[in-house]
This record gives C-alpha cells, structure tokens and sequence, in this order.
C-alpha cells in the first residue's frame, strides 16, 4: 500500500470548498505501481483518490481541475 502526502501549492475554491496555500491531505493507495507521478493520471485509482479526499471532508467530481499534479506537491511515503 503506497501512502502520498499532497500538500496544496495555492489556494483553491471549488464548489464552495476552499483549499488553502499549504494544507496538506493524506492518501492510501492499495494498488501496484502508483506513484507520486502517475496518482492523477492512472484511471485504475480515480475512485480510490477521490473516495480519499471524501474521507477527509474534500468532495470532488470526478472532472475536478484539482485531480492534476499541477495543483499538489506530492511526498510519497
């Protein structure tokens, strides 16, 4: 099981959820293979990524701009 940090670059405001500059958020990934740079970009672990942020008060459609690395600073741990 891989265990990613992601930790927000800028402040955000979507669907009336504000991200700040800095918060961080932590993912469990159980799959093979995922890493800090194919997390968004792997379709095998969408719902795992967005069933994650939902665990953590962070509800995202699946075609949010946020689901791109663009947007984090992701530690693997």
């Amino acid at each position: 099981m891989a265990q990613f940090i992601l930790t927000a670059r800028h402040s955000s405001n979507i669907g009336g959820q504000r991200i700040d500059r800095g918060q961080q958020f932590s993912l469990n990934v159980c799959m093979m293979g995922i890493t800090p740079t194919n997390l968004f970009n792997n379709s095998r672990c969408a719902d795992t990524v967005l069933r994650q942020f939902s665990a953590q008060g962070l509800d995202l459609p699946k075609n949010s701009p946020l689901l791109n690395g663009g947007h984090w600073d992701i530690k693997m741990k």
